[in-house]
């Protein structure tokens, strides 16, 4: 059982801090020094919310049940919910590392036998002021459930043993103790926190004139919609209703298909079904209904619309640009799949309908789950990430597709990288690629990538002011602009370790720090250059990737301070054939031996 991670941990302090402390029973000790008394207020709010996820209630009511203090007899937490009738018992541990042991579980097991046989004498004040009420719960009761939630690496067996002779224990005569202790961990932590940030599945019903059914291989039903409750829905919904399709609206401004949505709607919205492709939508759940003056009524779950999002939302449009119109005789054939939208075949189909407008490779990084993964993550750390490449992302706590992509691929000890960004940066788009792959594996972490990027960013806006106050059509001024690749990928390599850490970087302490060790790359780049670029252009030349990984590695070389390394000559001598890029071995050496700034 893994650790909760350090990113994570960050996030659920901040959440704690911010929802759950105000809300908790005072501190019985307040003479304790600052510092123990705020971790001692996170370790009570982690029990708040625990409750507060695992049994759906507000933060305040969660709060309320907390007991944790000193002399809290082991138990931290205690709930009666009414509707189960069960009586819920918490121990939990707030530790980034350490597993919840035999220490943990003793006292929590002793507390639980006292508050059994009701000898309530020894709790603290926090309890005895809920006595009244706990007296109640145990009274009224059907079932005591315990519940122990760790931050850390798991539960060491002799915990495990002394909770498991608790509900052996034939002494204590209480036949409503559950014999199942439930354990909540890290990855349940994670599971709800990006939960918080997930788009709320569509429930909605849907009607369909002249309706059809298809029974196999998947349950269908196609028939004609009125477009009018689907503006509805997308009024209601919003992007929610198209999360799984590969685009969200273009704009009928970009796109000459939704002018003409609009158009027709406009001029002839009876003639809307006959001149648009229709709609294809995936759901859950479909169950048949009544059917009234014509259309059966259908209650769809999980509605994804994976393809005719610029339909819907075009109307939409043209609707609330046109408050005074009608287009109650518009029609649109609506497909609806029993099928999840994350399924592999709802992606499929996704892929194969997407083509009444054009489509970009990018597109489809939308249907890869690792990308909303690091949209819920970085929702939490304040940011927005765009990872549809249409999708509007302005502002500084904005960021797009574009910018992840160049930002983790300037990362890669790989010189190919700097290459493709320059001349095929199409190919780090497409999800099915083996680059794509590379710069967003399973490990990438929602904080590493805001990180990456707010570093990235800084380098580029000082590398680019160095291009501008150059000589106008100076060779300084040329390499420049066409080494800038090249000069942020060696730069990055400086940053890991901060780009890394397990908090956002202030994004006003990047630019003093890197400002003199930058104009000193700045000049070593110009230097080499001038070498390097006899009789040929800083375009070309910084489009082939011989070239750009001989130059890194001079470049490298002489930035890092490493001319006198004795390991080097060996390594300049390795070129493998079955290496994934040339002379991997020496840049690889390289790039870990930058220094960190």
């Amino acid at each position: 059982m893994a650790a909760l991670e350090p990113q994570h941990m960050t996030v659920l302090k901040k959440v704690l801090a911010e929802r759950f402390v105000s809300s908790l029973p005072p501190l019985l000790d307040t003479t304790k020094p600052a510092a123990e008394q705020q971790a001692k207020q996170l370790s009570r709010a982690f029990s708040a919310f625990v409750l507060h996820k695992l049994l759906d209630i507000m933060p305040q009511a969660a709060a309320a049940s907390v007991v944790d203090d000193f002399n809290d007899k082991g138990i931290d937490a205690v709930h009666y919910d009414e509707d189960s009738e069960t009586l819920y018992l918490l121990q939990t541990k707030l530790k980034e590392s350490e597993q919840f042991k035999q220490d943990d579980a003793l006292p929590f097991c002793e507390g639980i036998r006292l508050l059994i046989r009701q000898e309530f004498a020894g709790f603290n004040q926090n309890f005895q002021n809920r006595k009244a009420d706990i007296e109640a719960a145990l009274d009224a009761c059907s079932r005591i459930k315990l519940v122990v939630p760790y931050t850390g690496d798991g539960i060491s067996k002799t915990a495990s043993d002394a909770l498991q002779a608790l509900l052996d224990d034939e002494d204590l005569d209480e036949e409503r103790l559950d014999k199942q202790v439930e354990y909540y961990t890290a990855a349940e932590i994670v599971r709800d926190l990006l939960a918080e940030q997930a788009y709320q599945p569509v429930h909605t019903d849907i009607g369909l004139q002249k309706h059809a059914k298809v029974e196999n291989p998947r349950t269908t039903y196609y028939g004609i919609a009125r477009l009018a409750d689907l503006v509805a829905l997308h009024k209601d919904k919003g992007k929610a209703l198209y999360e799984r399709n590969i685009r969200y609206f273009l704009g009928s401004s970009k796109s000459d298909v939704n002018k003409a949505i609009k158009t027709t709607l406009r001029d002839a919205p009876a003639d809307f079904f006959y001149l648009n492709n229709g709609v294809t939508a995936v759901c859950d759940l479909i169950e048949p209904k009544a059917t009234k003056n014509g259309t059966k009524k259908f209650k769809v779950r999980g509605l994804s619309i994976i393809n005719g999002a610029q339909t819907v939302a075009s109307a939409a449009e043209f609707v609330a640009q046109h408050p005074g119109s009608n287009i109650d005789d518009a029609r649109v054939m609506l497909t609806l799949i029993k099928a999840p939208a994350d399924g592999l075949f709802g992606k499929r189909v996704t892929k194969a309908r997407n083509h009444q407008n054009p489509v970009q490779t990018a597109n489809f990084a939308s249907l890869d789950e690792n990308q909303e993964r690091l949209r819920q993550e970085i929702a939490h750390l304040g940011f927005d990430y765009h990872y549809r490449p249409e999708a509007s992302a302005s502002g500084s706590k904005a960021i797009s597709l574009d910018e992840a992509l160049r930002a983790l691929a300037s990362q890669q000890d790989d010189p190919r990288y700097t290459v493709w960004l320059k001349s095929e940066p199409a190919r780090l788009a497409d999800p099915e690629s083996v680059e794509y792959q590379g710069l967003f594996p399973a490990a990438l972490t929602g904080v590493a990538l805001v990180n990456a990027v707010l570093c990235h960013g800084a380098i580029r806006t000082l590398v680019v002011d160095y291009e501008q106050k150059a000589a106008a059509r100076s060779q300084e001024k040329l390499i420049y602009r066409h080494a800038l690749h090249v000069i942020t990928a060696v730069m990055m390599k400086r940053l890991r370790q901060r780009i890394g850490a397990a908090t956002v970087i202030d994004p006003t302490t990047i630019p003093p720090l890197i400002s003199q060790p930058l104009d000193q790359l700045r000049q070593q780049t110009f230097d080499l250059g001038r070498q390097r670029l006899l009789g040929e252009g800083p375009l070309a030349y910084f489009r082939n990737q011989g070239s750009v990984a001989s130059f890194m590695v001079e470049l490298m070389e002489t930035h890092f301070a490493l001319n006198a390394d004795p390991v080097l000559p060996n390594l300049r001598n390795i070129n493998t054939a079955a290496d994934a890029y040339p002379r991997k071995r020496l840049l690889d050496y390289l790039s870990g031996k930058a220094p960190q700034l």
